[in-house]
């Protein structure tokens, strides 16, 4: 037996005693069922990981996604699942990336581009400078050290705003500056580099490049004993045409309160290096096969269930952004978003960020998951996936919370791939993605209210958020 099948043997027998567990909940337990002995999301997956591969927004592989998306929702009976588009200022394509030591040694590094910034326009040799860890997201760095050079840069989280804060304000900082690149040393293991564009959309200031820790480290040891030299040669292109993106939304109608809606999300964009199998694969797999199976069941909810693709995350949450913007006069009947976008993992309940009122109406939700220990809940906030334009706008934003495992190694790497993805954890993640959006589409009221903006502000402000907000948004609130 191989070890999918091995996992998905494992899958069926845990199905035993999630079915006992699930006795007084009919629906729930149909819904755990199919989901762990069909196979349906590492099915999608492994169609959607092994003919698209990666998918950077704006590309054909990302536009052969949204149709296989659209075709399974359609197969599956969702005659109302349809495409809602939206204009990205810019698409950009990855060229190859090299990088050397010219002195004091000769000597090739591991480097990788981020994504939606500039190449070096040929190749470019500079001295190498040390700035270490800045000690603020204020610290200005010295313009006459780092004119014309590469710059090495440790980020680094500062209070409560994450890493990604300084990459975007640094970045910025040194092109003005003068520098001719940053350089990022990967925290990835194996010689791995890492790559991102959160914070460079729609055109990052000067070329940043991820550095193999290893090599980050030998660059380090070579310039405390002198003068190190750098050639570095990256070949990125950008496009300005205009160009339409678009997500993929399906109904499962309700019944008497039809007019309110529970929205289950993912996205289907990734990165190019590979396959994008967990980031997010994983979560739109789940909540495919949660769509399919509710649907299969015949089942009509109180409100009415949305299943929403988002596109364009991974440049900040272009997707949720535009879908929020499109249906702004609607969001006063979305009672709850709940987006799985951390991995296909065991799962351990919901992520509230900071919306202390909603943590009994989702613990009561949940209910039915006890013997997936999945019914916990955390008020740790986040802004980094589409649950994001949600939060900022007052809606009730809940998102999966899945135990790490190994996902951050994977995680915008060369691995994220098909076989990296546990198929267990998947299919138990579709179940739970499926029980908890139908619990939560038939809860007697809805969940909490939709806060005002100033609410939403003070949410923000309050949970550590608001740096992160900013930097996506800019001056504007939303």
């Amino acid at each position: 037996m191989n070890r999918i099948a091995r996992r998905l043997f494992l899958a069926a027998v845990s199905t035993v005693a999630a079915a006992a567990a699930f006795a007084q909940d009919d629906v729930a337990s149909r819904i755990a069922g199919a989901a762990l002995t069909q196979g349906g999301a590492s099915a999608f997956l492994e169609t959607l990981t092994d003919t698209v591969g990666g998918r950077v927004t704006g590309s054909p592989q990302n536009r052969a996604a949204s149709e296989l998306i659209l075709l399974a929702l359609k197969k599956a009976g969702y005659e109302n699942a349809h495409f809602e588009e939206y204009p990205m200022v810019s698409r950009w394509t990855r060229g190859p990336a090299s990088g050397r030591i010219v002195s004091p040694v000769d000597r090739a590094i591991t480097v990788g581009s981020m994504a939606w910034v500039p190449g070096t326009a040929g190749e470019l040799k500079a001295p190498l400078v040390d700035l270490g860890a800045p000690p603020s997201n204020d610290w200005m760095p010295p313009a006459d050290r780092v004119r014309g050079a590469a710059v090495l840069v440790d980020l680094r989280a500062i209070g409560n705003d994450p890493a990604f804060v300084m990459r975007s304000l640094l970045a910025k900082k040194l092109a003005a500056a003068g520098a001719a690149a940053m350089l990022l040393p990967s925290d990835k293991p194996g010689r791995m580099v890492y790559t991102s564009a959160f914070g460079f959309y729609p055109k990052g200031p000067l070329p940043v490049i991820s550095v193999a820790k290893e090599d980050a480290v030998l660059l380090r040891r070579l310039l405390a004993k002198g003068p190190v030299a750098l050639a570095l040669d990256v070949k990125n292109t950008f496009d300005t045409s205009p160009y339409a993106e678009r997500n993929v939304v399906a109904d499962l109608p309700g019944g008497a309160a039809k007019d309110e809606v529970v929205l289950l999300g993912a996205h289907f964009d990734s990165w190019d290096p590979a396959q994008g199998a967990d980031d997010d694969g994983s979560g739109v797999a789940a909540v495919l096969d949660a769509a399919r199976i509710l649907k299969s069941l015949n089942l009509t909810p109180r409100r009415t269930i949305r299943f929403a693709f988002f596109s364009g995350e991974e440049e900040a949450t272009l997707g949720s952004r535009a879908y929020v913007a499109m249906h702004e006069k609607e969001l006063d009947r979305l009672s709850a978003v709940l987006v799985m976008d951390s991995g296909a993992g065991k799962p351990r309940g919901i992520e509230l960020h900071g919306r202390a009122d909603l943590e009994a109406p989702v613990k009561s939700a949940l209910s039915p998951l006890a013997s997936f220990g999945a019914t916990e809940t955390t008020l740790d906030a986040s802004f980094d996936r589409d649950h994001a334009p949600f939060m900022a706008v007052g809606v009730p934003a809940l998102t999966l919370w899945v135990e790490a495992g190994t996902y951050d190694d994977r995680h915008h790497t060369v691995i994220d791939t098909f076989e990296n993805v546990d198929p267990h954890w998947l299919a138990v993640d579709a179940a739970v993605m499926g029980i908890a959006g139908w619990r939560l589409a038939n809860a007697p009221g809805p969940i909490g209210p939709r806060l005002s903006e100033a609410a939403a502000a003070e949410l923000m402000k309050k949970t550590g958020v608001a740096s992160t907000h900013d930097m996506v948004y800019g001056a504007s609130p939303r």
